[in-house]
C-alpha cells in the first residue's frame, strides 16, 4: 500500500501495539513485536528480596547436675558424769577437757558415761538445754526452753547453751533419761538406771523422763 504525500503519521505506543493515520482517513493498527514501535520489552524486572540468612540459634548452656551431696552421718557419743560431793552437784558434759579441768581443778569425781548423746542435730532429735545456778551449785538440764526461760528468771539460774541433741520420746534402741531433783540440797540429777532412781528416792523427787537417750555409741 501506498501512502499519500499529505498523509500525516502519527506514531503512539503503548504495550498494546502502535496506531498509525493516514491521510486522516484510514486507521491501521499494527500489532506488532515491540522493537517495531522502537520500544523495549515493557516488562520491568522487580527487585528481587535479599536472600533470608539463616537464624542461627544461640547455643542453650548446657547445665551441670549438682554432684550428689554425701549422706551426713550422725555419732552418738558419751554424755559424761561427775558429781562434786562438797556442794552436792551432778554435773553432765559431751567435752572430755571440760569434764577433765571439773575433775582436776573443782572437786569433781568422775563417774563414768551416763548415756550416748549427739553434738550435732540428728534427724528426730532436739535440744538439751544446760543451765547452772553458781549460788546452789547446781546444774540444771532440760528440753523446755519455757523451763529454761522460767529457770532464769525466777530461780537464779543462768543459760549455758545446748548440752547435747536427744530424743523428745522414744525410739527403737532408746532409754529414759529419768531426771531427780533434792530441794534439800538443790541437786539435779539424772540417770538411765532404774535401780538407780530406786536407790536415790530416798533423798531425791522424781521429776520424770528428762529426755530419751542411747546406751550404745553410733
Amino acid at each position: 500500500m501506498q501512502r499519500s504525500a499529505n498523509s500525516q503519521q502519527v506514531r503512539t505506543g503503548d504495550a498494546g501495539g502502535c496506531d498509525v493515520l493516514y491521510g486522516g482517513q484510514i486507521q491501521i493498527t499494527f500489532q506488532p513485536a515491540y522493537l517495531d514501535c522502537g520500544y523495549a520489552n515493557p516488562t520491568t524486572t522487580q527487585p528481587q528480596p535479599a536472600p533470608t540468612q539463616p537464624q542461627s540459634t544461640p547455643a542453650q548452656p548446657q547445665s551441670t547436675p549438682a554432684p550428689p551431696q554425701p549422706t551426713p552421718v550422725f555419732h552418738a557419743v558419751p554424755f559424761l558424769r561427775a558429781y562434786q560431793p562438797n556442794v552436792f552437784d551432778h554435773f553432765y558434759t559431751t567435752d572430755a577437757n571440760e569434764m577433765a579441768n571439773a575433775v582436776n581443778k573443782l572437786g569433781y569425781n568422775q563417774e563414768g558415761i551416763a548415756a550416748y548423746v549427739f553434738t550435732t542435730q540428728a534427724p528426730n532429735t532436739i535440744p538439751l538445754y544446760r543451765m547452772y545456778n553458781a549460788a546452789a551449785f547446781d546444774h540444771f538440764y532440760t528440753t523446755s526452753y519455757p523451763e529454761v526461760q522460767s529457770a532464769g528468771a525466777n530461780s537464779g539460774y543462768t543459760y549455758e547453751g545446748i548440752a547435747a541433741y536427744v530424743y523428745g520420746s522414744a525410739i527403737s534402741g532408746s532409754v529414759p533419761f529419768y531426771r531427780m531433783y533434792s530441794p534439800k540440797v538443790t541437786d539435779h540429777f539424772y540417770t538411765t538406771s532404774a535401780a538407780e532412781v530406786s536407790s536415790a528416792s530416798a533423798n531425791y523427787n522424781s521429776e520424770g523422763i528428762a529426755c530419751y537417750v542411747l546406751t550404745n555409741p553410733t
